[in-house]
């Protein structure tokens, strides 16, 4: 968009998913543009626009990444029209217009005609003045290319005439056959072909924003899809949450202030005259408002290893989160990035004055914790297209698209949740039961043999199955409960076969240092937890489409889901962090019939006895 530039708002959490690298956008005068690789976050002198995230190092080793972590470049526009700060670029796809009223093609007629994208273009073709717009069509490829429809390719393909193709005259058009099937028609040779979900054996560029030539791929690997099709792009991310020792960091000391402005250090270090050097030194003092010995200090911890963390191996976060969250943090101030406040012992109290179904509640709740800040860092680890199979990493077209790149866009999220972890004892006793057993290992077989991959690999037990079961539950009581639309809230299961954990952390973030208004923490102290828990449990028993929900024989993608269906248990896909699948009420309800117990009342039992 040299010279023509449009300059349209984007979320910041959206830049690590829908319209992150590869994606296709739309733009504030409803354009369809797609978002460039990493590559072109430069300014005008190429020096990368993208901020490094502080303070990550162990979930980068954790998660096995080794690359740097940097915040998209963030950029104003002021009053004048003139913007502050840098953008991300995007490029104009598809490049093909169609007129409304006589179906004629264009190659790129904003080119042409060398105006602005918010300009209304007309057909010139025999005085017809239609409308044109931009196609909504696109070739995309396993390989993660994306390019024009061969419009010309598709229309000629099969056809006998020897009819060459002219990228600047206006011979295609776009119409339906009498089987109401969309077809490309050539006006010249009068030759024609349907489109829609064609495989095609050629694709001309790897993104729209690359000229390389792609590799040669099979004919079957290449199809052409609507933009809106959710096969032309699959963004691939992770996330975690920043714990201590690095979420404790002191904010606004001057190792802190420096160690954030690396390009400052490295100037520092570079110069090599002392008296300048010293000048430096002290304007900076000043302007921090310290002494010069503590510049000095400061520079001495960065070049001995500042912050120096202790290294875990790779696949160790989620125990290592599930370490912290049951940890009581001594002298925790305000401005930490990971805040809780343990409500076992109020919670445990509570359970003398109960009985019946709210105790057993209160017995099987082991431990509640209230997160009252968390920092969420979420990685864009790139994206796929076509395929949503997640074990083919080598589909994963990286953010840079040539996979030289030493760091990925990442943001942080603030926000709060609640904690809890299921007694051990309790579960273990309950996984052993036959029914209970029996259904386990019927979903388990389906998860092998369905050929489903997640972003999240879990372990599929009942203890799992029962703990997604019951967070889904949850965050439909609390959109009820404490105002949050259940899409803005979020799912992290803590569950191993091999290690015991047994927990679910419910939460909030939103990539504003404010983080949310506080809904959840109120809902997670005791009293309200328990009134929340008893309407989950409640809830659990009947779904508007039972009976047919609850003895249906498996629904969703695999048929991965027992009794769950978005009368009950399905929550909106960004708030998941398995796909919507997993789930079964039966665990939580019970059914006499496969011999699986209420939950409560087998607690209740175990109490008695």
């Amino acid at each position: 968009m040299q010279n023509k530039q449009q300059y349209t708002p984007v979320r910041f959490s959206h830049l690590t998913s829908y319209a992150g690298v590869g994606a296709v956008v739309r733009d504030s005068n409803d354009m369809l543009m797609v978002v460039t690789d990493i590559r072109y976050w430069t300014d005008r002198n190429g020096i990368c626009t993208a901020i490094q995230l502080p303070y990550v190092t162990r979930i980068t080793n954790a998660l096995g990444i080794g690359k740097e972590l940097r915040l998209p470049p963030q950029a104003k526009e002021l009053e004048n029209g003139a913007i502050q700060g840098h953008y991300l670029p995007a490029v104009l796809f598809p490049k093909y217009a169609v007129c409304k009223k006589c179906g004629l093609l264009y190659n790129n007629p904003w080119e042409k005609a060398g105006c602005h994208f918010h300009k209304t273009l007309r057909c010139e073709k025999d005085k017809c003045q239609g409308k044109l717009e931009q196609v909504t069509w696109c070739a995309v490829s396993k390989q993660g290319y994306l390019d024009d429809v061969p419009w010309h390719y598709i229309c000629h393909h099969e056809g006998e005439h020897n009819c060459r193709p002219d990228f600047k005259s206006t011979y295609l058009r776009l119409t339906v056959n009498k089987d109401g099937k969309q077809v490309v028609q050539c006006t010249r040779c009068e030759s024609r072909s349907q489109f829609s979900k064609k495989k095609i054996g050629v694709i001309n560029k790897q993104q729209p924003w690359v000229f390389d030539q792609p590799q040669p791929i099979e004919e079957s690997d290449i199809e052409v899809m609507e933009i809106n099709n959710p096969g032309v792009y699959f963004p691939e991310r992770t996330n975690a949450l920043v714990i201590p020792p690095e979420s404790r960091i002191d904010k606004g000391t001057v190792v802190d202030r420096l160690y954030n402005n690396s390009q400052l250090c490295r100037t520092l270090e570079s110069i090599r005259s002392p008296l300048r050097k010293k000048g430096k030194i002290r304007k900076l003092a000043t302007e921090y408002r310290c002494k010069v010995e503590d510049i000095h200090d400061a520079l001495q911890q960065i070049r001995d290893g500042y912050p120096s963390m202790e290294i875990i191996t790779s696949g160790d976060m989620l125990e290592d989160e599930y370490r912290a969250l049951l940890t009581p943090l001594d002298n925790m101030q305000e401005d930490e990035d990971f805040v809780t406040d343990q409500k076992t012992v109020d919670w445990h109290e509570l359970g003398s004055s109960f009985s019946g179904e709210l105790l057993s509640i209160n017995k099987l709740i082991d431990n509640l914790i209230i997160a009252r800040r968390l920092r969420e860092i979420q990685i864009f680890k790139g994206f796929r297209r076509q395929s949503p199979d997640f074990s083919q990493k080598e589909l994963v077209v990286p953010p840079d698209i040539v996979g030289t790149a030493d760091w990925l866009p990442a943001i942080e999220l603030f926000g709060e949740g609640v904690f809890f972890t299921l007694d051990e004892k309790l579960l273990r006793d309950w996984e052993k039961i036959p029914g209970v057993k029996r259904r386990t290992d019927e979903i388990v077989t389906r998860y092998e043999q369905s050929g489903v991959t997640l972003a999240e690999d879990p372990p599929v037990t009942a203890c799992f199955l029962l703990l997604h079961t019951l967070a889904h539950l949850l965050i439909r009581e609390l959109e009820a409960t404490a105002g949050y639309p259940a899409a803005s809230l979020k799912e992290r299961i803590y569950c191993s076969a091999a290690r015991k954990m047994s927990g679910i952390l419910i939460y909030t973030a939103v990539p504003d240092i404010a983080g949310s208004l506080g809904g959840i923490i109120e809902s997670a102290e005791p009293v309200a937890f328990l009134s929340l828990l008893d309407n989950v449990f409640k809830h659990a028993r009947w779904c508007s489409l039972d009976p047919v929900c609850s003895e249906h024989e498996g629904q969703g993608p695999g048929w991965l889901n027992r009794a769950a269906c978005h009368g009950c248990a399905l929550i909106p896909e960004p708030s998941c962090a398995y796909s919507n699948v997993l789930l079964d009420r039966v665990f939580v309800k019970g059914s006499h019939a496969l011999g699986i117990p209420n939950l409560l009342e087998y607690i209740g039992e175990q109490k008695d006895g």
